[in-house]
């Protein structure tokens, strides 16, 4: 009999709860450094076309050692097939992390810029746009990044 008046004693309670609002804590002297793009003019020194590598994964040496584990156990049987399925894990991993890498490469090009300050900046980035020295440009840099984009 005390259980269920229990119960709806802690429901009814619950019932009057509500969510805090969620306030933005901020001390005194700090500066809140909002994410604010860095944009400088200047004029292209020199073009180099370079090789630009992706983010490496993991998805390329695992296929690889799955694929190479089968095959290579399919040779022989009994410790003949175990060392097999062992070797065949490790070639096949070096294979497929080299091909993964392959994969990731891509054509970019090392553009040198020579700012108005007098600065002289050098950006690698993704071949996607084709500049040409004595070309004005802008650069732009943004969470740690730059990217050279042509003046318009």
């Amino acid at each position: 009999m005390k259980l269920p008046i229990v119960i709806i004693f802690v429901l009814s309670l619950a019932g009057c709860s509500t969510t805090p609002e969620t306030v933005s804590e901020n001390k005194a002297g700090t500066i809140k450094r909002e994410n604010v793009p860095v944009t400088q003019v200047g004029m292209v020194t020199t073009v180099k076309k370079v090789t630009v590598l992706g983010k490496r994964s993991s998805v390329g040496r695992t296929a690889g050692r799955a694929v190479g584990s089968i095959a290579g156990g399919a040779i022989g049987s009994g410790y003949g097939s175990i060392a097999g399925s062992i070797f065949g894990s490790m070639v096949g991993g070096a294979a497929g992390s080299k091909a993964d890498e392959n994969l990731q490469r891509k054509p970019g090009v090392e553009i040198t810029v020579r700012l108005d300050n007098g600065q002289l900046v050098t950006v690698t980035q993704l071949e996607d746009k084709a500049f040409q020295s004595g070309q004005r440009v802008k650069l732009i840099m943004k969470d740690g990044k730059a990217e050279v984009v042509h003046e318009s």
